[in-house]
């Protein structure tokens, strides 16, 4: 199919803040330092890209519409749903919490205002439910200008295991778990008539993911491995942009190349600050969350070390949560 990948104009009416870069208005965030651009990628379905944040996924049809993810916080989510108004008033049907990192989901009551049915992986709810007073307080609503108060804990309605298929307007959309990625749970979501996937948290563009979560990071290459047979041209990654094949390969060889490395100096028994020395992985440099490389590597060790995931060890001995 022809790919689109447009960047709308914002409507003139919508009381938003927002800035022009090259001609192309886009969308800041409440806090003024976070761009987002509403990418079209299919007659019907678009993609909210946060340069500095989290991406969602919308299908729009004339009997209702789809949200793939409701961003950090209540005002995101209302900037996510007055962009969606510009195009359409149908109602907002389905919510799909692709994954239990609270920068996707703790949007989630602006969209249960409009009275959407939210849907996840049993997985993905578990988590939420045990975390999610860690994950507000970990969050940097303060210096995002946001009320930590204002948000709320909205659970999915229904809940699936391995595969559930929706229709909406005419459109099939499969909600698939594969396996653990990043996170247990990690939903993907194929729009097949578009040839398009949402990557839940499996995938991550040009993007050092947050490894603290996964409990296998041979099971994360294998879910990756596995998403390469499925035929979708076009990718809507949680964070990053717009990806291709090409793309995913790279993400593939990417978080393969982590996993060989630090095995590698665990089964050696090199200490964990000469492993951080030697690894630097300079040909990564360029992506998004390089600055974060030492604390990847230093939760991947813990795992392969200890069998804990970091995010799941208890609050007094977990870090902070940067942006995933």
């Amino acid at each position: 199919m022809d790919h689109y990948f447009n960047r709308r104009k914002r409507h003139p009416g919508l009381k938003v803040r927002g800035i022009c870069i090259a001609g192309l208005l886009v969308l800041a965030s409440w806090a003024g330092n976070a761009i987002a651009e509403f990418e079209q990628v299919a007659p019907d379905l678009y993609f909210n890209y946060d340069h500095g944040g989290s991406n969602s996924a919308i299908l729009i049809t004339e009997e209702g519409v789809l949200v793939v993810d409701t961003r950090m916080h209540p005002d995101d989510a209302e900037l996510l749903l007055a962009e969606i108004r510009t195009h359409t008033d149908a109602p907002i049907k389905y919510v799909i919490n692709s994954q239990f990192h609270g920068d996707h989901y703790m949007g989630n009551k602006v969209f249960a205002r409009e009275g959407a049915t939210f849907i996840a992986h049993t997985d993905t709810k578990a988590v939420i439910l045990e975390r999610f007073e860690y994950e507000v307080n970990s969050r940097p609503f303060a210096s995002r200008g946001q009320d930590s108060s204002e948000v709320e804990l909205v659970l999915p309605d229904i809940l699936f295991n391995t595969q559930l298929n929706l229709t909406l307007g005419g459109r099939t959309i499969e909600l698939l778990y594969i396996g653990a990625g990043q996170n247990e749970g990690d939903t993907l979501v194929h729009f097949p008539h578009a040839r398009a996937m949402h990557s839940g948290g499996v995938f991550h563009n040009r993007s050092w993911a947050n490894t603290s979560y996964t409990p296998s990071f041979d099971g994360w290459v294998n879910v990756l491995t596995a998403m390469q047979d499925i035929d979708v041209d076009t990718y809507l990654p949680p964070h990053g942009p717009l990806a291709t094949k090409k793309d995913l390969e790279a993400f593939t060889q990417f978080i393969a190349k982590l996993n060989s490395s630090v095995k590698s100096a665990v089964t050696a028994g090199t200490p964990l600050a000469e492993m951080l020395q030697n690894l630097t992985f300079d040909e990564y440099s360029e992506w998004r969350g390089y600055d974060r490389r030492e604390r990847n590597l230093t939760a991947m060790h813990e795992l392969m070390t200890t069998g804990e995931a970091q995010y799941f060890v208890p609050n007094e001995r977990a870090a902070p949560i940067p942006s995933q």
